[in-house]
């Protein structure tokens, strides 16, 4: 018996090992959440806008165009409860804050929590990289292990660093994502839209919660003296001709009277004419090119 429990040890004790250094290199690898929270916490004084929201402003908004000291704390899916947070955690420490940007888009009153979904991975990010504390997952979902996919890229990513020379890691100094670089819509536009739209429209489960949360963070920067601006970015016809008419009357009647309350601001490019397909990677992403025309209207319509 004692051989036999000896055995099992000796094959045990190497895995572990392994798995161990395999979650250490997946947790130690690049990734836009850690650079993002570090980011702030070594500039916080001089950051003066902030951009939050999901890929929608990831990929739509680069800062080095928008100007005025900004930073893109938005992330691939991130909800409106993340965006409460980061904010709460953004106004206490960037003394300097004074403008803050969110991104309503057509989902955004009906989006289900990050944690219920089918990207709940991505709530051990913020734990991990972010500093939030309460815990929505259990510890084997916490780990990077847990999702082999996931960690596959994590490895790739800590390659590259450490033996590639390649410091790309998908968004730029200011937090801007870089990937969608090119438009990539092709004849199959009308078949995509209905997939997206679909995805977009979920049940009204969660639209209580969700406006409650956007009051949240207008409340904060009410009473901070931080000027508040809901943008919706811009999309293809192919997308904004599907949605629900009433469900996004709705949203934004929401939003303007959030904007009343609290002397906030929402400008809508939902369907602007300005932008062509060229400017869009996919039917409701930006490209390179999109994402200059559109944060350059920003900049001229919020701050000069």
């Amino acid at each position: 018996m004692g051989k036999f429990i000896l055995r099992i040890l000796i094959f045990l004790i190497p895995l572990l090992i392994i798995l161990t250094a395999l979650e250490y290199i997946a947790q130690s690898a690049p990734n836009s959440y850690r650079y993002k929270n570090d980011y702030i916490a070594n500039n916080c004084d001089s950051v003066n806008t902030l951009i939050l929201g999901s890929s929608h402003s990831f990929y739509g908004i680069n800062p080095e165009i928008l100007g005025n000291n900004s930073f893109n704390l938005a992330n691939v899916s991130q909800d409106l409860m993340f965006d409460l947070y980061l904010v709460e955690k953004s106004i206490a420490q960037c003394k300097n804050l004074k403008t803050l940007i969110v991104p309503i888009s057509y989902f955004t009153l009906y989006e289900t929590p990050l944690d219920k979904g089918n990207e709940k991975f991505r709530v051990k990010f913020y734990e991990h990289y972010m500093g939030y504390n309460d815990s929505l997952l259990n510890c084997i979902e916490k780990l990077e292990l847990y999702d082999p996919s996931i960690l596959q890229t994590k490895i790739k990513e800590y390659c590259k660093l450490y033996f590639g020379g390649d410091e790309d890691f998908g968004y730029n100094s200011l937090g801007w994502a870089t990937g969608y670089k090119e438009c990539m819509i092709d004849s199959n536009i009308e078949k995509d839209a209905i997939k997206t739209i679909t995805r977009h429209t979920p049940s009204e489960k969660y639209v209580d919660i969700n406006i409650e949360y956007l009051n949240k963070i207008a409340t904060l920067c009410y009473n901070n003296n931080i000027r508040l601006f809901f943008i919706t970015t811009p999309t293809l016809p192919a997308y904004y001709n599907k949605i629900d008419n009433d469900r996004w009357s709705y949203t934004t009647s929401v939003v303007n009277n959030i904007c009343l309350k609290y002397e906030a601001s929402y400008y809508s490019y939902l369907n602007d004419e300005r932008f062509e397909t060229s400017d869009f990677f996919d039917i409701d992403h930006l490209c390179h090119k999109g994402a200059k025309k559109f944060s350059n209207i920003l900049k001229e319509e919020i701050f000069e």
